[in-house]
């Protein structure tokens, strides 16, 4: 095996045992992500505010969520349960935390950060023929796909996504640590991830992390999302070309990279192992004058940087 110049693995990056560490950490940081963002505005808690059933927003964000305008009923977007404006409270050691997480962005944005050392454990990948859509195109080398308008009559097999505009890749996974590169080009609709080997695959498909589906997804080019459950919204930028997946089976996480510049789209933790993963690809349907590659990227050296702009991945 070819190893990395010394310095390329402990200057930047920690002692060797940094592969070990860094999934945990980077779930942890995370949730500490997570835990201080508003769901209305996607911005940090400012001024957090409890309702009665525990849902917490900013102030500002109140007005947001009542049930009839100039109403005193605050409509929980997640159970439903109606709070009145007089009982709502301020969330005083919530406000505190958040404010040293915020103090702490720079840092844990430095520990979600993509490794290099990631892609020691990049995957030769291919599209698996026969679980595709009937509307897929697969090209020759089995690495690229997109939706056509019309069938392509591929044969009939129980494996096949009947309804769903999507494929999986192969190997499927079972243990140890797994890493790819999926070229999403100029494409505004899409979503890539993986998912368990039993997921239905005869009716309609909901991409949902309770269903076996870790996936993240782009609409209309600048609206990004996790599938978890209720959907997270993802704030990426610059536009995103390409995205690196790394999915270590045996701690239960799966995170997503910005490529471009090595920077952090999400982790799932918890990932089930409990049955075999596969690599998961939906490409845009034509009908939304979207006609959008998606494309595995090549394996390349660990110690070189791939080309990142759209299109370039071939």
């Amino acid at each position: 095996e070819k190893r990395l110049p010394r310095t390329n693995i402990h200057a930047a990056h920690g002692n060797s045992n940094i592969m070990h560490i860094f999934p945990q950490t980077a779930a942890m940081a995370e949730h500490f992500k997570e835990a201080s963002r508003c769901r209305h505005c996607m911005s940090y808690l400012e001024k957090p505010m409890y309702l009665n059933c525990g849902y917490v927003c900013c102030l500002q964000c109140i007005n947001s969520l009542q049930k009839e305008p100039d109403g005193e009923g605050l409509l929980c977007p997640l159970c439903s349960v109606v709070s009145q404006k007089k009982d709502i409270r301020p969330g005083i050691q919530l406000r505190a935390l958040v404010s040293k997480i915020k103090a702490l962005e720079p840092q844990l944005r430095a520990v979600l950060q993509m490794n290099p050392r990631m892609r020691k454990f990049q995957v030769d990948m291919t599209l698996d023929v026969d679980t595709a859509n009937n509307h897929l195109i697969i090209s020759e080398d089995l690495r690229s796909v997109h939706c056509g308008y019309f069938l392509q009559y591929w044969r009939t097999r129980a494996e096949r996504f009947i309804y769903a505009i999507c494929v999986l890749g192969s190997p499927r996974f079972t243990s140890g640590r797994h890493y790819w590169e999926v070229d999403v080009g100029t494409s505004k609709e899409w979503d890539v991830g993986v998912c368990r080997d039993s997921v239905n695959r005869q009716g309609v498909v909901v991409l949902s992390s309770e269903l076996g589906f870790w996936t993240v997804g782009s609409r209309n080019g600048d609206v990004f999302s996790a599938s978890t459950v209720p959907v997270t919204t993802l704030l990426v930028s610059p536009r995103l070309h390409r995205v690196g997946i790394f999915l270590d089976m045996d701690i239960g996480i799966i995170s997503f990279y910005h490529v471009s510049d090595g920077s952090h789209i999400f982790t799932f933790s918890k990932v089930s192992a409990a049955e075999p993963l596969r690599p998961f690809f939906a490409p845009a349907n034509p009908m939304k004058d979207d006609q959008g590659f998606l494309r595995i990227c090549p394996v390349v050296n660990p110690g070189i940087s791939p080309p990142t702009g759209p299109g370039q991945g071939k």
